[in-house]
């Protein structure tokens, strides 16, 4: 089944609605004030049943020049454009307008009607078709099939329809895409139902019983009721149909002009850089403009900022950035049109670039070459890594692929297929079950010389060990701000450089590769004088602050102390428990007594017999007890201490 949409285009009273009744039956004007004026003010809709069994949605938009903000709604998401031209009166300035419109957004496809050709005789259809192959020319309907009918007599309906199929064929269906988007064109009360709502599918699939949010920034979350596609139910609508949806959740008074549909929560952007086009030479665009902005049934007043050009004039293109007056949900490579601050003239139209920019206070060269490499890769590139690469290139931090799926709109599956096939250096990527990480190669080459250099310092500062700095430690270190995404890309680092050979483990902790331990003269006899002072202590522990000021008095720092303090803990001269240091001779003299008087102790011995028997003051008692408890010689039952299977080893 074919997932595409029709629209038409056209001056004022050129029949276009009258051209889709005599197709399919249905009058697309079914509000009185239409009726009483003779002319379309609202979007019309209906479908075309094919020969081929397909049934294609129908848009009828307004002409007249009023009404140009529906016409845009209509014609935003359509695939196909019947352009009607009225043979009698020839093309006229909502047929040049609404050209302009349907080509900047993307229509590329269509069919040229010349409608009332019973009000003509030969020669003034030879006329008209000659006015509008002269007018086409450069254009991409310039081979677009001219087919003149008359909607009262049904002259030539036949042959439009061929043409129809013909066209319909050679269209392909919308890419596939993860996010279901409809921007609402219509909402009404239904009787025992409650509210529906109609629009165009832009992208995506949207089932029944599925939840949907409607932004911008509401978000409230509504459940899908039924579907209706060309009026009747299904369980399915994809891109490229028109749907209505009965909605549970919703109520009309929630609702406003331009909102979006959608099955993930959107976010909602106020300033967005694009590509323009001017596509009218009654006005010259400056650096900084007032315009109306649309995009779908979207509309607001913006500002427009001209990023690479002082002026703009007709047939003229620009890099653009937009700042909107008001929130709204658009997505890369969304088309949009502008008029002039006065909604009297379009000013030209294209396509979003990037959702989420920074704000270019300044023009620089930097700045429009980035640009220019996102447009291509949006508009003329073949694969998607264009545009993944421009994402991540933006980013002052690492960025999970599911991230980029969403704000792309892309599965995360097709997201790192792509880096993985395209990829020539730009972007690191870190793969990790759901949660793989990427990052662009400069910002990737910096944190890993800002580990480098992290290491480098504290390896100087703390000189007399291997060791280096526990993982946890770089974090707070490298600014990243999301937690997890700090954690799994800190990991994810380090064990590149791990097996890069930066860097190595050291015990519990990660050190550069090339770092050694060399003592000089002076750390040697700091070292040896350290070492005695604590063992003149005997079985008795010092103060740190007793060390502190001995040391001091040697010209050696807090710092330094505590490092040459852990190195006699490493190299086995000292034990350390709970702040306290005692030298490694005490404690294997005070083992041996200790544990040759438990082996011959059933009931073990208490806390008072021990210190007596080892004569030591109560601290180091302390302290020797939970360092032998540590290495496992004994264990402690109230205040009975007790020799385990290791402790009789360690005396036989």
């Amino acid at each position: 089944m074919r997932h595409l949409i029709i629209g038409t285009a056209g001056h004022v009273d050129h029949g276009k609605t009258a051209l889709i009744k005599a197709l399919t039956n249905i009058d697309c004007d079914t509000h009185k004030e239409e009726k009483e004026r003779g002319i379309t003010i609202n979007l019309g809709f209906s479908h075309i049943l094919l020969p081929s069994g397909d049934s294609l949605g129908i848009i009828d938009v307004p002409g007249h020049k009023d009404f140009i903000k529906t016409m845009v709604a209509g014609a935003f998401g359509i695939d196909l454009v019947l352009l009607v031209i009225a043979a009698d009166s020839g093309i006229m300035p909502q047929t040049k307008e609404h050209l302009n419109i349907i080509e900047t957004l993307g229509v590329k496809k269509g069919i040229i009607v010349l409608n009332k050709a019973d009000l003509v005789d030969e020669e003034m259809m030879e006329m008209a078709e000659l006015e509008v192959i002269e007018y086409l020319e450069g254009s991409v309907f310039e081979s677009a099939p001219i087919v003149a009918v008359s909607s009262r007599t049904k002259q030539g309906l036949d042959i439009l329809v061929t043409e129809i199929e013909k066209l319909a064929a050679q269209s392909d269906d919308r890419p596939k895409n993860e996010v279901f988007r409809m921007y609402i064109d219509r909402i009404f009360t239904v009787s025992g139902l409650g509210c529906v709502v109609t629009g165009s599918v832009l992208g995506g699939n949207l089932q029944s019983g599925s939840t949907l949010y409607l932004g911008p920034d509401l978000n409230k979350q509504l459940k899908v009721r039924s579907i209706e596609r060309h009026g009747e139910t299904v369980n399915e609508v994809s891109g490229g149909d028109r749907a209505a949806l009965n909605l549970t959740g919703l109520k009309t008074e929630e609702y406003s002009r331009g909102m979006i549909l959608s099955n993930k929560i959107l976010e909602s952007t106020q300033m967005i850089d694009v590509q323009f086009n001017m596509f009218t030479d009654d006005q010259i665009l400056g650096r900084w403009s007032s315009i109306i902005f649309y995009s779908g049934t979207f509309e607001c007043m913006a500002k427009m900022h001209l990023l690479d050009k002082d002026q703009l004039v007709l047939g003229e293109t620009a890099f653009v950035q937009l700042h909107l007056d008001k929130s709204a949900c658009l997505m890369t490579n969304d088309k949009f049109i502008v008029r002039n601050s006065s909604n009297t003239l379009s000013l030209g139209g294209g396509v979003i670039l990037d959702t989420k920019p920074l704000h270019h206070r300044k023009r620089t060269p930097k700045l429009i070459s980035s640009l220019q490499n996102l447009a291509n890769a949006i508009l003329y590139s073949e694969h998607l890594f264009g545009l993944i690469n421009y994402e991540v290139q933006k980013k002052a931090q690492p960025i999970f692929v599911c991230e980029l799926s969403e704000s792309l709109g892309q599965p995360s599956e097709l997201i790192l297929d792509e880096i993985q096939k395209f990829n020539k250096g730009s972007i690191q990527l870190f793969n990790n079950a759901d949660r793989s990480i990427a990052i662009n190669n400069d910002l990737h080459s910096k944190y890993r010389n800002q580990i480098i250099e992290i290491l480098q310092q504290h390896h100087k500062k703390i000189y007399l060990l291997e060791e280096g700095l526990a993982l946890k430690d770089f974090h707070g270190k490298i600014d990243i701000r999301e937690k997890e995404l700090a954690k799994l890309y800190m990991e994810a680092l380090i064990d590149q450089m791990l097996n890069d050979g930066l860097l190595k483990e050291a015990g519990q902790s990660i050190a550069l590769k090339s770092h050694e331990v060399k003592l000089d003269k002076k750390s040697l006899v700091q070292l040896d004088w350290l070492e005695n002072e604590i063992k003149n202590y005997g079985r008795h522990t010092p103060l740190l602050s007793e060390i502190e000021k001995l040391a001091l008095s040697k010209n050696i720092s807090k710092d330094q102390l505590k490092m040459r303090l852990q190195y006699l803990v490493k190299i086995g001269k000292l034990y350390f428990s709970e702040g306290e240091y005692i030298h490694e001779e005490h404690v294997r003299v005070v083992k041996q007594i200790l544990l040759s008087e438990l082996i011959n102790r059933d009931q073990g011995i208490n806390e008072k017999d021990t210190r007596l028997l080892i004569d030591s003051s109560k601290n180091f008692l302390k302290a020797i007890t939970r360092i032998f408890l540590s290495l496992g010689y004994v264990n402690q039952e109230t205040y009975y201490i007790n020799i385990t299977e290791e402790g009789k080893k360690q005396i036989t």
